[in-house]
Order: C-alpha cells, then sequence, then structure tokens
C-alpha cells in the first residue's frame, strides 16, 4: 500500500467519525450543562424524546469524562446509578422534576445520591 492511499483511507476515517459526531450533536436535544460544584466535575442534562418527560443527567468527572452519578427519567419511573454499580430504581414516577425547577430539583437529587 503507498502513502497516498494510506492518507486517503486515514483522511476517509476521520471524516466519517467526525460526521457521526455532527450528526449526534444535531438530533435535537442538545447537552446542557447545569451548575454544580466541585468544579472538577460537570453535571450534563438531555432529554431523550422529544417531550421533556424522557431525559438523562450525569455527574462527569471534567477531565476524564468518566461518569460519576447517572439520574434518569424514562417518561415513567426514576433510576439512579453510582459509578459502575447496577442502576436501581429511585422512585416508582418523576413526578417530582415535571415543574419550573426542575433545574433545582436535579441537581439536589443528585447530592443526596452522592451523599454530599
Amino acid at each position: 500500500m503507498n502513502v497516498k492511499t494510506t492518507a486517503l483511507i486515514l483522511l476517509l476515517c476521520i471524516s466519517h467519525v467526525s460526521s457521526g459526531q455532527e450528526a449526534l450533536a444535531s438530533s435535537g436535544n442538545p447537552i446542557i450543562y447545569i451548575a454544580w460544584e466541585p468544579t472538577t466535575e460537570i453535571l450534563e442534562y438531555h432529554s431523550c424524546g422529544a417531550a421533556d418527560a424522557c431525559w438523562v443527567a450525569q455527574v462527569k468527572n471534567k477531565k476524564t469524562k468518566q461518569r460519576i452519578a447517572v439520574l434518569r427519567c424514562d417518561g415513567e419511573k426514576l433510576f439512579s446509578r453510582i459509578g459502575k454499580s447496577p442502576e436501581a430504581i429511585a422512585a416508582e414516577d418523576c413526578h417530582r422534576f415535571e415543574n419550573e425547577d426542575k433545574f433545582q430539583q436535579i441537581p439536589a437529587e443528585l447530592r443526596t445520591l452522592l451523599h454530599r
């Protein structure tokens, strides 16, 4: 295989990967960053459907992007997960997150989950 062919294959691979990320980002459900302390972590939120009843909130290490905790609603039940532990049902419904203070309730619930 000559250098030109190798370079072309590499360019096509890079193009494919970057266009896939662009498609994901433009799916209509952007990531929202919610205020979170400590500053070494981030709290990401995104809805997983057209309605805001299905959503995922994740606390991640800012540097490594490793997931620390997850809180999610599938439109019916609330689920939680810390680190690599199995997901658990946190509540039989998500009603307490269906109001105007949703973005204050989510960080509060995650702090309780993480015992902070």
